[in-house]
């Protein structure tokens, strides 16, 4: 018999069926993917019930699906998890014994379920599959307010979590059993059941489905995001100036030049009055009345406008790097941490022209977000805090959630603090700047007035209207001292509303429908000019937390420390032209402004388009269009270069 005949002999296939192992190796793997493919399944019965379904399907007319249609969506999963899974653990892995290989199945298997699991219910929470640090965010934020951010899963879909996590543990048990047994009627029942399942894997290809995410395997989709961030793995070549060149090339940044407003309030004091969490949807001085707020309605006759205006993260600490350093950034706060980088900016630049600096607020300090760290990079020379009980308030949680009382004592205690600062500056004739950021107003918005009637919304124009009083004793302190004539006053807010009370208070959800949102990126913004503008003077360019830097360096009329600038001033003239990019990616959610669309990458690479920051079913791209493409690959490629570059600047290259 020659060696072809001897390969082709079925003799042989019934030896190695008799002796080897492998189906009962592979029964912890069966469970595995038997509940990853329910998995599946249950997201798109869930799907259909929602608009989302129709637009992963493409905004196919009609949006349903036949039989086989939904047959092929499960093809890719059926050949990975039931024929190539297998087919490449038995290769790599044949020269191990049976107990070590049933092991490392057990754990695999184990494995894999927790991470499918924990990202559907991340998806459905937060709309989108998300990396594990953002989900541990997200738990953290569910431990500080005692209660879960995931408030919207069901009983039923925890009770399939543990019922798969138990059936894994249970055909584990088997294994182990039957391979000490030697059960070879179970071995080949799952051979047998490999078998079949991937034959009907190859059925499944026959159908011509639209192109869709759905039709990759949950694994993947659930894994990648999971684990595999780009951002970590893809190095960008090049010094920090040419990455700067990179991105303000393809954002269409407009050349740095003199506008009419260029150092016409050179020497002024700065001072910074950061709202925590408020929504320019709950307040905003380019629109709003202001009977209420006559504090902020005094500033606003001499006031620059920003109609549209964006943070650039909704977490506070990235926000507040953006405001000060005019870069983006979605959390710098462990490799500065690390590093203790000299960021340069705002705060550094004013104070190495001889201005005194100062941050007032409650500063975190849990082994993982040292703010107090950032802000020191970032040049403050004096960080006051309110006075807090670190047994009563460790980790923030009654700052952050607890009752008004609470917040507003510590608030106004900085804010006192700030007060009699100003007067030692302004005695000694000191230029200044300083930065207020009050807690008080922090999502899920607390009530003040008592009337659980009250809307979200009504909660957070209350606190604002409460802040506007903390704003006169600040400007009445200022015109006492002297030096209400010569300070530029920015208000704004950090971010705007991420949490909802869903439970008066004793609850937290966390605010996403898969699309950037009006309600978490744009907030409140005026810079208020003394003696430079007799009227308000509106912007509707989109502008961002990015551009408040420039803008005050443009306004003192300051060039120096501005090489790491990636905003514009808000009076440059071609801003409007700029691609603004919107990240709420911890969220599900990440997007971009261009030439007067907003586009939004969501749930599964989902893009919609829109010229305004309200996106319907109907504004989504076919999934697989040019435009699609083309906004997922603007998208990666500054997620990437960004990466890179706060890289190499909290390693000290920028110099």
């Amino acid at each position: 018999m020659d060696r072809k005949t001897k390969a082709l002999d079925p003799r042989i296939l019934v030896a190695w069926l008799q002796q080897n192992k492998l189906g009962i190796i592979l029964l912890p793997w069966l469970a595995a993917a038997a509940g990853v493919l329910l998995a599946k399944r249950s997201m798109l019965a869930h799907g259909e019930q929602t608009p989302l379904f129709e637009i992963a399907l493409s905004l196919r007319t009609p949006p349903s699906l036949h039989f086989w249609e939904k047959a092929s969506l499960f093809r890719s999963d059926i050949m990975c998890y039931f024929f190539f899974v297998p087919l490449v653990f038995g290769l790599l892995t044949s020269r191990l014994s049976a107990r070590w290989r049933v092991f490392i199945v057990i754990l695999g298997s184990l494995l894999v379920e927790v991470l499918v699991y924990s990202e559907v219910i991340t998806f459905y929470a937060t709309g989108a599959f998300t990396s594990l640090i953002s989900m541990w965010i997200a738990v953290g934020w569910a431990i500080k307010s005692h209660t879960t951010a995931f408030v919207s899963i069901h009983a039923i879909t925890l009770f399939k979590i543990v019922s798969m996590l138990v059936v894994v543990g249970f055909f584990s048990l088997i294994a182990l059993i039957a391979l000490r047994a030697n059960l070879r009627w179970l071995n080949h029942a799952s051979l047998a059941v490999f078998g079949i399942v991937s034959m009907m894997g190859v059925i499944a290809w026959i159908p011509n489905t639209p192109a869709m995410p759905w039709t990759h395997t949950l694994l993947q989709m659930t894994a990648t995001p999971a684990i595999f961030d780009s951002t970590l793995f893809s190095r960008r070549s090049g010094s920090v100036e040419d990455l700067l060149n990179e991105y303000r090339q393809a954002s269409h940044i407009p050349a740095r030049e003199p506008s009419a407003f260029t150092g016409k309030a050179k020497n002024y004091n700065v001072i910074l009055f950061v709202l925590e969490a408020m929504t320019a949807q709950a307040f905003d001085p380019s629109r709003d009345s202001l009977d209420d707020m006559p504090n902020v309605r005094r500033l606003r006759d001499h006031s620059f406008l920003m109609e549209r205006h964006y943070t650039s993260y909704p977490l506070t600490n990235a926000a507040t790097f953006s405001i000060f350093t005019s870069m983006y950034d979605k959390s710098t706060s462990s490799n500065i941490i690390s590093n203790r980088a000299e960021i340069p900016g705002l705060i550094r630049s004013l104070r190495d022209t001889g201005y005194e600096t100062g941050f007032f607020g409650y500063v975190w300090k849990v082994p993982s977000e040292r703010d107090d760290i950032m802000l020191a990079s970032l040049g403050f020379e004096q960080i006051v805090e309110p006075k807090i009980d670190p047994r009563l308030d460790a980790e923030g949680n009654t700052t952050f959630y607890g009752p008004v009382e609470y917040s507003e004592a510590h608030d106004h205690q900085v804010l006192l603090s700030l007060r009699n600062q100003i007067q030692n500056w302004t005695s000694q004739h000191q230029r200044f700047a300083a930065a207020f950021f009050p807690e008080v107003g922090h999502d899920p918005y607390r009530d003040l007035s008592g009337h659980s009637s009250q809307s979200e919304l009504e909660r957070g124009h209350a606190l604002a209207v409460h802040q506007d009083a903390w704003l006169g004793e600040l400007l009445d302190e200022l015109r006492k001292d002297g030096a209400l004539d010569n300070t530029i006053i920015v208000l704004t807010a950090d971010h705007g509303m991420r949490l909802l009370d869903i439970q008066n208070g004793s609850g937290v959800l966390l605010f996403s429908n898969g699309k950037i949102a009006d309600l978490t990126l744009r907030v409140p913004m005026l810079i208020y000019v003394p003696g430079v503008l007799s009227h308000s003077q509106s912007i509707s360019t989109p502008t961002s937390h990015i551009d408040i830097t420039p803008t005050i360096f443009d306004l003192l009329g300051i060039s120096e420390g501005r090489q790491l600038e990636q905003g514009s001033s808000v009076l440059s003239p071609g801003i409007e032209k700029r691609r603004l990019f919107l990240s709420m990616d911890i969220f599900g959610a990440s997007g971009y402004y261009d030439r007067g669309y907003y586009y939004s990458r969501g749930p599964l690479d989902v893009v919609y388009k829109s010229p305004t920051m309200n996106f319907s079913d109907k504004d989504a791209l076919l999934y697989d269009s040019k435009e699609a493409e083309s906004v997922r690959a603007v998208l990666v490629d500054q997620d990437t270069r960004q990466s890179e570059l706060l890289f190499r600047v909290l390693n000290g290259e920028y110099r």
